[in-house]
């Protein structure tokens, strides 16, 4: 895991699954787990309902977990960074980009004229 810094995606297999999380196999054998809690933003009591063996996963690098010396994986994070770089690129894209206040203060100038 030393080529892929904290905070990067990485793609893998699942290799087994229960109730709580599912063991990822990523590149050069290499395993992370992915904890049920982290599989998505909408609650998720067991992990099997959303994962099965052989099912390929994108998920964000969150670091290694130093009692079981294995790669935490979170499918929420990636999709979180990725939502917030889309908000990011509209805002920054959308003409004008005016605030709230000032389309309210705009509306209430008009009135008045």
């Amino acid at each position: 895991m030393a080529e892929h810094p904290k905070g990067t995606i990485v793609n893998g297999v699942v290799k087994e699954v229960d109730a709580k999380g599912a063991v990822i196999t990523l590149a050069e054998g290499v395993e992370g787990y992915l904890r049920a809690s982290e599989l998505d933003r909408e609650r998720v009591d067991d992990a099997r309902t959303v994962l099965k063996e052989g099912d390929q996963v994108e998920a964000k690098f969150m670091g290694v977990d130093r009692k079981t010396r294995a790669a935490t994986l979170s499918i929420k994070a990636k999709d979180a960074a990725e939502e917030a770089e889309a908000m990011k690129e509209y805002g920054s894209s959308a003409p004008g980009s005016a605030t709230l206040g000032d389309l309210l203060k705009e509306q209430l100038e008009n009135r008045g004229e």
